[in-house]
């Protein structure tokens, strides 16, 4: 046996331990260029400044540093990760590489307009826009998740994590907004314009997060008092999120289009947020379209759509509401089969969905609340 035989073995063991700890040896690498580079600096300069002058001389330097601070970046966020969200699930992950890798190669064309500026300064105010931005994405997507929790919902913990984080951001938010517009008042349009929109932008999808958050909060109380696992559905709750989403729209309709001007007026075209603008618009008008055909489909309803009688429903060969894929059944009938199981209720309200059968005019039958929530989205029978 040669000598190859015996050490490929190792030479592969050791090759698959360093792909797996490739964070690790990326840090160790990071850390031994930093330290060459100090120290070199140290043998040629005797004081704190000349060093500090020649490290932002060397384009050999610079380049060293900026590899540290992307690291120290990463450990920082590798922490507030930990501190605020715990572990990631898989699907949060791949979103963030996503969306990051979307808006850094998209940020290129916005470099191009203010190359002029591009400076360190204008690096470390990216790099630190999308470090936040980040934080945004992910809180963004655990509501999201959040939403899709049975009751009773998410421990003590997730809500102080959520809550001290949205505080956070939002603090950070409205200071990095308020040095943006403080330094265009003090110098003039430029680079800054990109920030304040920016972080504009983060203010609303923080708003719509934590008004989606709030929602989904009043959903799991309310299920408390109705039941628990076993409470009716929220009905309403799909049009609230509609208008949080509806109002997000618009205020990022606004903040686009006023940074598309002023970029305009001084300095050409923005490619960069064309796309933006007609996405957000787009998604709005949509919106607005959707919400009235909706109040004009869902106006005066239960007049408007006549209750299915029982010779009706004798004559389907299915009682099953396609949409809810559940038995239908008239509402006298049902009352009567309370009535007989529990003879001490009422005939007060159902304290749930409205599930009486209602009739279109194209002859179809679906129950009520299914109906409203099908309007919700498209206002044509579920059946074309």
């Amino acid at each position: 046996m040669s000598m190859m035989d015996i050490l490929r073995p190792r030479l592969q063991s050791l090759a698959g331990t360093l792909v797996s700890h490739r964070v690790l040896l990326y840090t160790l690498s990071s850390t031994v260029a930093i330290s060459v580079v100090i120290a070199n600096a140290l043998q040629i300069h005797s004081n704190f400044y000349s060093v500090t002058v020649y490290l932002s001389k060397s384009s050999r330097s610079i380049l060293v540093l900026a590899n540290f601070s992307l690291l120290v970046a990463l450990v920082i966020g590798r922490i507030v990760q930990q501190i605020f969200f715990g572990s990631l699930r898989p699907l949060e992950v791949e979103r963030l590489y996503d969306r990051m890798w979307f808006f850094v190669t998209e940020s290129l064309l916005a470099f191009t307009i203010f190359r002029d500026e591009f400076d360190i300064p204008f690096a470390i105010m990216f790099g630190f826009l999308l470090f936040v931005k980040s934080f945004h994405w992910l809180m963004a997507d655990r509501v999201e998740w959040m939403d899709q929790m049975p009751y009773p919902g998410p421990p003590a913990l997730f809500h102080v994590r959520i809550n001290s984080l949205f505080v956070l951001l939002w603090i950070t938010n409205f200071v990095m907004l308020g040095f943006a517009v403080e330094s265009i008042l003090a110098n003039g349009v430029g680079a800054m314009v990109l920030f304040a929109s920016e972080y504009a932008i983060l203010m609303a999808s923080a708003l719509n997060a934590m008004a989606k958050y709030a929602l989904s909060i009043w959903e799991f109380r309310r299920a408390a008092y109705r039941g628990g696992e076993n409470a009716p559905p929220w009905e309403n709750k799909s049009m609230w999120v509609f208008y949080v989403d509806l109002m997000t729209d618009f205020l990022k309709l606004t903040t686009y289009l006023t940074f598309f001007t002023f970029i305009l007026t001084f300095y050409g075209m923005p490619l960069n947020v064309v796309r933006d603008i007609y996405v957000t618009a787009r998604s709005f008008i949509t919106r607005l379209r959707t919400l009235i055909r909706y109040h004009n489909a869902t106006r005066n309803m239960d007049e408007r759509y006549p209750n299915a009688t029982e010779a009706e429903m004798v004559e389907m060969s299915d009682r099953t509401c396609i949409i809810c894929r559940e038995e239908m059944i008239v509402r006298d009938t049902l009352r009567d089969d309370e009535h007989r199981d529990h003879p001490d209720t009422s005939d007060t309200p159902r304290d749930g969905p409205n599930i009486t059968p209602k009739k279109l005019p194209c002859g179809h039958i679906f129950h009520f609340h299914c109906l409203r929530s099908w309007l919700e989205r498209q206002q044509s029978c579920p059946t074309w």
